[in-house]
């Protein structure tokens, strides 16, 4: 997807209002993007590849719609998106989306990072997938676009903290934390 073939930053203002699709069980859940935030590889000390290249972080080195998912604090799990060209290490997190309706999941279940990761039973199984092989456990689609993107600095990091890498719908009730308190 051209969405996902390019830097960061551009593909995480972009996916707002894309819908990430989970096939689970059986089900379909779908859940329209309202947050997420950009990572700009081995030039970004908040980034996990800015230290190199390790097992854990090889997803991030795939074409574009390569899953990466970690575990963080011993309790979360979240979802990243390999983004820019295969080789180079850009990505974006998803930190927050919309159930979207017939899915079955409350309004701010996908809340968060970690909220979005555990209703939609993504953990580190998936990373390395891709959201464009056959039978994807995850894809993406296109969506409604928000009115606007809003922009702040990104959240929950103390490197390159003040970068404005993190893109949201300020009119959705979704997002992970108020565009005030960022």
């Amino acid at each position: 997807m051209a969405l996902l073939a390019r830097p960061a930053a551009k593909a995480a203002r972009g996916l707002i209002g894309c819908v990430v699709v989970r096939r689970l069980r059986g089900r379909r859940l779908e859940a329209r993007i309202v947050e997420a935030e950009a990572y700009q590889g081995a030039g970004d000390p908040a980034a996990h590849v800015h230290r190199g290249r390790t097992p854990r972080t090889e997803p991030l080195f795939g074409p574009p719609g390569t899953l990466y998912v970690y575990f963080v604090y011993g309790m979360h799990h979240c979802l990243n998106l390999a983004v820019d060209a295969a080789g180079t290490p850009g990505c974006v997190l998803i930190r927050a989306a919309e159930p979207l309706p017939g899915c079955g999941l409350p309004p701010d279940a996908l809340r968060g990072p970690g909220r979005l990761c555990r209703a939609l039973a993504i953990d580190t199984r998936l990373s390395g997938r891709h959201l464009f092989e056959s039978r994807a456990p995850l894809t993406l689609r296109a969506g409604p676009r928000p009115r606007r993107v809003a922009v702040s600095r990104r959240i929950g990091i103390r490197k390159a903290a003040g970068r404005r890498l993190r893109f949201y719908d300020p009119a959705s009730p979704a997002v992970s934390t108020h565009p005030r308190l960022v």
